[in-house]
């Protein structure tokens, strides 16, 4: 009996899990057209730590290194990154499956283009998804390694 109850306890906090990153993972594709497996992996997991902070201590008044800012939130959290991704790659296939993404080798593109009413991220969010495509999957994967 208490295994079942366990499981069905699983159940639940995965498919809130993945409904959570569903959310996040779409808003930044339909913003940005695509973006890498790994970007929007590092993103998503951030932005919803931040979701569940209270606020952050970067506003979009923030100018200089705003990648290598953004990724320091996630300082010390390599593991609980780690517990994460199996959530948010379930929730990056749940998109492609309900045909609001496609995956083409490592990025990720927008083939919703009618899906309009997206939330916005915060200006510093947004700002650092910006910049974070001037740099390659391995130099931004590099930073993620370093800092996380």
């Amino acid at each position: 009996m208490k295994n079942d109850i366990d499981q069905l306890l699983d159940s639940q906090i995965e498919v809130v899990q993945v409904s959570i990153y569903c959310d996040i993972v779409k808003n930044i594709i339909v913003a940005n057209r695509s973006m890498s497996i790994i970007k929007i992996a590092v993103f998503s997991f951030i932005i919803k730590k931040r979701t569940h902070q209270n606020g952050s201590i970067y506003k979009g008044n923030t100018k200089v290194d705003l990648v290598l800012k953004f990724l320091s939130q996630a300082s010390g959290l390599f593991e609980e990154f780690c517990l994460q991704m199996p959530y948010i790659i379930q929730a990056i296939d749940l998109l492609v499956k309900n045909g609001v993404c496609e995956v083409h080798e490592s990025e990720v593109i927008c083939s919703d283009l009618s899906s309009q009413n997206v939330a916005r991220f915060d200006a510093f969010t947004e700002t650092a998804i910006q910049e974070s495509k001037s740099y390659s999957d391995r130099q931004f994967l590099r930073e993620v390694i370093s800092i996380v």
